[in-house]
């Protein structure tokens, strides 16, 4: 009785400070270590945080990945990915969970992602949800799409963008809820072969701007560390990743200063 508790006051907690239902979700250890900076960045997780940047993917990949929100098993997420990339372009299936069983929302999407040129990159994702309520409240299938873009400028400088649920999509109808529907916007900069930044933005229409930044460094060979921050509500993150061949490692964690931690990770194996 206790857990259901906390459980249910830190999901009020959460809801009040911007969360909702088929919110965005960053991908992998690599960007939650990054303040869950990610839109334009390029790996195999930009089939859930930048569909466009899977077209910049060299080889077949698959990977794992989750995310333990302030330590409790109701706040688990977790994610599966797999890419193809063909000549005419790179074709993504991933899918994640959350929740238990009081509330619950499973999401999959299948993204095809297309270079035009050797700039630009346009990505779109057919995404399916489904919403589970305990009680009389029952499922909710929906069915929306992700749409993403990105601009390389130069082997420094990277843009990208990403629209989530552009066309409205009803959950209820009293009260009346829809997917939220917003825009991730940001970049990321290499001023040197060891070190990277990395800066954006999100907004929907009714909660406030929320800003992300994160700093990676190429310690040694095959090591980086990692740090980030965003707002609303404030949080650290930290974190490192590990490359071993055709196996890429990374762990992280997020720091609440009222919820505490939230320890992350993802592993990711590329095919010759």
């Amino acid at each position: 009785m206790k857990k259901m508790v906390i459980f249910w006051l830190l999901v009020l907690l959460i809801t009040q400070t911007g969360f909702a239902a088929g919110e965005r979700f960053a991908a992998g250890g690599r960007s939650l270590a990054l303040g869950s900076a990610s839109v334009a960045l390029c790996d195999l997780w930009s089939l859930c945080n930048n569909q466009a940047g899977a077209a910049w993917l060299k080889r077949v990949s698959v990977g794992l990945g989750f995310e333990n929100r302030f330590l409790l098993k109701e706040l688990m997420y977790k994610q599966v990915g797999f890419a193809l990339p063909l000549k005419a372009g790179t074709i993504g299936l991933v899918a994640n969970h959350s929740g238990t069983g009081q509330y619950s929302e499973m999401k999959a999407g299948l993204s095809f992602a297309r270079k035009f040129g050797k700039y630009f990159s346009v990505g779109i994702q057919l995404t399916y949800l489904r919403i589970h309520i305990s009680e009389d409240y029952g499922n909710k299938n929906l069915v929306s799409c992700e749409i993403g873009l990105m601009y390389h400028a130069d082997r420094h400088l990277t843009v990208g963008v990403q629209l989530l649920n552009p066309v409205p999509v009803k959950i209820n109808d009293y009260p009346m809820e829809q997917l939220p529907g917003l825009i991730v916007a940001g970049i990321s900069y290499s001023f040197s072969r060891d070190f990277m930044a990395t800066l954006e933005a999100e907004k929907d229409l009714e909660h406030p701007l929320i800003l992300r930044a994160g700093a990676e460094y190429h310690m040694v060979s095959h090591a980086y560390a990692r740090i980030g921050i965003s707002t609303n509500p404030t949080s650290f993150s930290f974190g490192f990743g590990l490359e071993f061949g055709r196996i890429t490692i990374d762990m992280a964690s997020g720091y609440h200063q009222a919820l505490g931690f939230s320890p992350s990770g993802s592993v990711i194996y590329s095919f010759r």
